[in-house]
């Protein structure tokens, strides 16, 4: 049933794309699949803001099929199919779009693997190739960020906060890095500076997240439990 699922799916594409190939005439075969791929992946983005999630989907699939080896398409999927809990999809679009050298793409595999999968060494061994990958600073702090998320599962602590400060330093504007950070610091027994971080990831941390709406729930009974001691 799946795969009969996919196979028409992809014929769909296929219907999709030669029809739109009619409606742009030849000035659009002129620009070359990969420009008419880059036009469907950007028009995905502006279905997403736009909240038209049917579409958004169909123009990266597009965008998929008319250049199969799109890093950005690939990646996008991805992360469209991981906002709708399709993880088995995010998983292999981030995949294919890691073996095909998107940093960015090994953060948010392994990022599956440290929240749903719980394979720890599986998501470090992702997190080192990626960062040896990586010139953007914004992809590298993500990186980073989940590499420590990752050692202070593994309870290696001083490594975990190590990689935090260093995603920190890269980009200030990661709410994950200070609830990890809080997490860190108590395991490390440093409760008082653990309440500052606290602090700053109930700040800063959206309930939107799935991640980050545990974290604000454990930050408040934290920031509680420390208010009636005093």
């Amino acid at each position: 049933m799946e795969q009969a699922a996919t196979a028409k799916n992809h014929q769909k594409s296929k219907w999709a794309a030669l029809m739109l190939m009619l409606t742009v005439g030849f000035g659009g075969w002129q620009l070359g699949l990969p420009e008419l791929a880059l036009f469907f992946n950007n028009l995905g983005f502006e279905n997403y803001k736009a909240h038209r999630l049917a579409d958004t989907q169909a123009s990266y699939q597009l965008a998929l099929f008319l250049n199969p080896k799109s890093q950005t398409a690939l990646y996008n999927l991805g992360w469209l199919c991981e906002e709708l809990q399709d993880l088995e999809c995010a998983e292999a679009k981030y995949r294919q779009a890691a073996q095909l050298g998107f940093p960015a793409a090994y953060s948010n595999l392994a990022q599956l693997y440290i929240l749903h999968d719980k394979n720890y060494p599986a998501a470090v061994h992702l997190l080192f190739q990626g960062l040896k990958l990586a010139e953007d600073d914004q992809v590298k702090s993500s990186l980073l960020k989940n590499l420590g998320w990752a050692r202070l599962e593994q309870r290696r602590y001083s490594e975990a906060l190590q990689h935090l400060d260093a995603a920190t330093k890269l980009d200030s504007a990661i709410p994950a890095t200070y609830c990890l950070k809080a997490q860190v610091l108590e395991g490390m027994k440093k409760k008082k500076e653990a309440q500052q971080q606290w602090k700053s990831c109930l700040k800063y941390a959206d309930s939107q997240e799935f991640d980050e709406d545990i974290w604000i729930g454990m930050a408040r009974q934290r920031l509680q439990e420390e208010k009636t001691k005093k």
